[in-house]
């Protein structure tokens, strides 16, 4: 039975589409069967791929090697880092935000206020836009042990 299952062109492309063609080797479709002799000199109809036809894509990196290709920084680099971008904003104070750094491998960050800043407006939106850099940064750094 297996003989007349190779001999069917058909079956053959229909294993070949299923498992790729790199499941039966030295099989090639067959070619269109038809009554006009010119038919086989026209180039070959648009065929739609589904997913499964094309190869699959690479294997997705493991989480330990995404982790591994972070950078470590230290509390004290990441807080500065914060620092400076808060400082960047127009209405920051020049003194009086200072920025800790504390946790593990989903480390925080945590802006103090202090009297050096004046009276501050909106001090939630300072410690939220705090919380949204140290987001962006944790994507690109771990926190290293001192």
């Amino acid at each position: 039975m297996a003989e007349d299952d190779n001999s069917d062109p058909h079956k053959v492309t229909l294993a070949q589409h299923i498992f790729g063609r790199a499941g039966i080797p030295g099989r090639h479709p067959p070619e269109p069967k038809t009554n006009d002799p010119s038919a086989s000199k026209a180039p070959p109809a648009a065929v739609r791929h589904s997913p499964a036809d094309e190869n699959p894509p690479p294997a997705a990196a493991p989480v330990e090697a995404v982790v591994q290709q972070r950078q470590l920084k230290t509390a004290a680099e990441l807080a500065e880092m914060i620092e400076l971008d808060l400082a960047r904003h127009p209405d920051c104070p020049r003194a009086g935000f200072r920025v800790t750094v504390y946790g593990g491998s989903h480390w925080r960050a945590m802006l103090t206020i202090t009297p050096a800043a004046g009276g501050v407006r909106n001090p939630r939106e300072w410690r939220d836009l705090t919380d949204d850099l140290a987001e962006r940064l944790r994507a690109h750094y771990d926190l290293a042990r001192e």
